[in-house]
């Protein structure tokens, strides 16, 4: 009986011990449920910080692009030879001052983000105008409807140069059809510094405020997410989906938090417009703007809560099941001890990798300027973070950009492409960390960027780093990722405030990648000095060009077309684009012409010819969709070229060419020797090349005139003669009329590059 008492004492001890046990176990998943709630909350809090402030790293990026691309644009309008007439004329020829505003409407139409550009003369306080809106180019400022532009050259010492000033541009007194009253843009002014005049010359562009719109995901109304930036003042400077482009913010208490803070970015969790939200802010960038996304809280802790009721909801099940829960659990408490440790150790290596991301995220931050770059902030930084660079030396940045990515793109996964960079980082640094101290960076898609810390200022590009080691690096490269990197290294800069400044200065280098080829060296020095050089698109060139298209004259058309691109390699990568652009509306009208007036009918896209134009990565690769329609016209035109059409418009170019120098060969001489109508030939030859046979024939003369005052030293009268040309005021006159310059300036100037081209070989 004793027994049998104490075998129940046993049991009831026993089911005891597993109902405190159950228990037990509940209530610690009930607490530890608590405690992953706050856990991962604030996980995903960082995550959500982490990734929001990456995303808005990248729209400070391209609003930094955007004021780097307008800078240059308004440069290289200022600069421009043409549009100067209009800038400081006080009166001008008609003929100046058409071919100016033709040059402006050929600025504005190369750039799809630019939408309108201003030339202000405060001499004759006019406004020359190249925008859609209106038909009317030339304003007076009392009458021009854009009254702000008008108070801003006013008074345009009170604005800094090349800057973006956010802006709506009125256009109530135009009364559009379209009922649109105001347009928002961000307008860049350059002028003269160095004056100390109140009134100035003024070189005015609006960018549409729609290109840094669309990089901002709050833009669409039914997003929980709203994104938008605001200038030092807490006035937007782009739209929201909530609040208008000028709208002030410093009556909202969230916008009050952010300005008040020490932090130079950061997250915080606030009440916004009634609603508990996250709150992401960054540091000021170079243009002195700060990128602020709302994202709400319920959404970003959602998953979390639905974690915590099934929790709940387990521990209620354990408790349910009583002993048989508790036995099989404490049955298997030494396998969950072993999950717990592989957690544990999953864990870890998750705040390793978080760490690396940190150190990735504060370089690359240092290379966009989006981040704080004082040296003594800096210093506690990278100390933190164990990155064995000196804020306070001399600072160069290296550009690695891969070759061939599309392919990497199409062979490799995301994961394995990140691996393979991994790779190319290691790389670099392993061999560069025996001559100077370097940090890698992945700048994402097909960049790396490589931080060096230099002792001493280096007497040529980049550092004191021999050519040989960039080659071994781009060998070992090769040699163990199978892939090819083409490398474009900066100047130097005194301290870590100039790093931005040089990734951007070697970036911009790498474009000329198209030039030099896959796996090329450049220094971002020998670049720099090409900016200064002023390029003039060679329409000449491209008549000559159009009509060898026309004629089907493929080989030549093509020779022509690489000429007239090969020659921007001397100039800045704004003239490549430049360039391009032109050729492409040129090519597209002439087969437009050609399709029309020979029946054919196959679909040609102006974008399909302007696709090379970013995608390229190599100049060949831009040659392609242009030589594809190249080659189609030329199939197209084999089946036309024995009709009676050709022939005769064949046969009138080569009298005129034969002829030219006969001051009697006009349409009715022509006429008489082929036997026909002058009224036929004439309308023929139009419907065919879109020229008169008259105004051929002084294109053919003007043509050798300008060959004969570049080769030769023959007088102009001589040459007017030669040219076929009635007698000396006509030949000056028309040709300052399609040229733009006296024949004797022709000259003057031809000599001058031809002595710049033998100092550059």
């Amino acid at each position: 009986m004793l027994k049998i008492k104490t075998s129940n004492s046993n049991v009831k001890f026993s089911a005891s011990i597993f109902r405190s046990f159950t228990l037990t176990i509940a209530l610690t998943i009930v607490m530890l449920s608590g405690i992953l709630h706050v856990y991962f909350e604030d996980i995903s809090l960082k995550q959500t910080y982490s990734s929001t402030l990456n995303n808005l790293a990248q729209t400070s990026q391209e609003a930094s692009i955007m004021a780097v691309n307008a800078s240059t644009f308004a440069k290289q309008i200022y600069n421009d030879m043409n549009v100067s007439k209009l800038l400081y004329f006080s009166s001008g020829d008609p003929l100046d001052t058409s071919t100016a505003m033709a040059q402006l409407n050929s600025y504005r139409a190369t750039s799809l983000f630019i939408d309108s550009i201003y030339v202000y003369n405060y001499q004759t306080d006019t406004f020359y105008t190249s925008a859609e809106i209106s038909a009317n180019s030339v304003w007076k400022s009392n009458e021009f409807y854009d009254t702000t532009a008008v108070q801003m050259v006013k008074h345009v010492s009170d604005y800094k140069t090349l800057m973006p000033i956010p802006r709506k541009i009125p256009y109530e007194s135009l009364k559009l059809n379209n009922q649109e009253k105001e347009r928002d843009c961000y307008t860049f002014l350059l002028y003269d510094t160095l004056s100390h005049k109140d009134e100035k010359n003024v070189i005015i562009v609006n960018i549409s405020e729609t290109q840094m719109h669309k990089n901002i995901d709050g833009m669409i109304a039914t997003s929980d997410r709203n994104t938008f930036i605001i200038d030092d003042r807490a006035v937007l400077v782009t739209n929201s989906w909530k609040n208008a482009m000028l709208t002030d913010l410093t009556h909202k208490p969230y916008i009050q938090v952010v300005l008040g803070s020490g932090e130079n970015e950061g997250y915080f969790v606030s009440d916004v417009d009634g609603v508990k939200s996250l709150v992401t802010y960054t540091a000021p960038d170079v243009l002195g703007w700060r990128y602020i996304r709302i994202a709400p809280y319920s959404v970003i802790t959602s998953g979390i809560n639905h974690m915590r009721l099934y929790t709940i909801a387990i521990a209620v099940a354990i408790l349910l099941l009583g002993l048989l829960t508790s036995y099989l659990i404490s049955r298997k408490l030494s396998l969950n001890v072993n999950r717990k440790l592989i957690k544990l150790t999953t864990l870890e290596t998750e705040r390793r990798n978080h760490s690396m991301a940190l150190r990735q995220d504060l370089v690359r931050n240092l290379l966009l300027g989006s981040g704080s770059c004082h040296p003594q902030d800096l210093e506690a930084k990278f100390k933190l973070y164990e990155i064995r660079l000196e804020p306070k030396k001399y600072f160069s940045v290296t550009v690695l950009k891969i070759d061939a990515y599309r392919e990497l793109v199409e062979k490799y996964s995301v994961g394995d492409r990140s691996l393979l960079k991994i790779g190319i980082m290691n790389i670099a640094q392993e061999l560069l960390n025996a001559y100077c101290p370097s940090f890698a960076v992945d700048m994402g898609d097909d960049r790396i960027a490589i931080l060096l810390n230099i002792g001493e200022p280096a007497p040529v590009s980049g550092c004191n780093l021999l050519e040989s080691l960039w080659r071994q690096i781009q060998s070992s490269v090769r040699d163990y990722i199978k892939v090819s990197v083409s490398i474009a290294v900066s100047t130097t800069g005194d301290d870590a405030r100039s790093v931005s400044r040089l990734y951007t200065q070697a970036t911009e280098a790498l474009f000329h990648r198209l030039f030099y080829g896959h796996e090329c060296l450049i220094y971002a020095e020998q670049i720099e000095s090409l900016k200064a050089k002023s390029y003039v698109y060679p329409i000449s060139k491209e008549k000559v060009l159009i009509e060898e298209l026309m004629l089907g004259r493929i080989t030549e058309a093509s020779r022509i077309f690489r000429e007239i691109v090969e020659e921007t390699a001397g100039y800045s990568y704004m003239s490549y684009h430049l360039a391009v652009s032109h050729l492409a509306f040129a090519v597209n009208n002439a087969v437009s012409t050609i399709q029309k007036n020979n029946d054919i009918f196959w679909d040609l896209n102006i974008n399909a010819l302007l696709s090379g134009l970013n995608d390229a990565e190599l100049v060949e690769d831009m040659y392609r969709p242009f030589f594809n329609v190249f080659e189609r016209v030329s199939a197209s035109l084999e089946d036309k070229k024995n009709t009676r059409h050709d022939e005769v418009v064949g046969k009138i170019i080569a009298i005129v060419q034969q002829k030219y120098m006969f001051q009697e060969l006009s349409l009715d001489t022509i006429a008489e020797e082929m036997g026909l109508s002058a009224t036929y030939i004439g309308r023929l030859f139009k419907k065919h090349t879109l020229n008169t046979i008259l105004n051929y024939i002084i294109e053919v003369r003007m043509n050798k005139a300008r060959t004969l005052l570049h080769t030769t030293e023959l007088p102009i009268g001589d040459i007017a003669e030669q040219s076929g040309f009635s007698n000396s005021p006509y030949f000056y006159k028309a040709f300052k009329k399609i040229n733009g310059v006296t024949p004797a300036d022709f000259r003057k100037n031809g000599r001058l590059q031809d002595e710049e081209v033998r100092e550059i070989s």
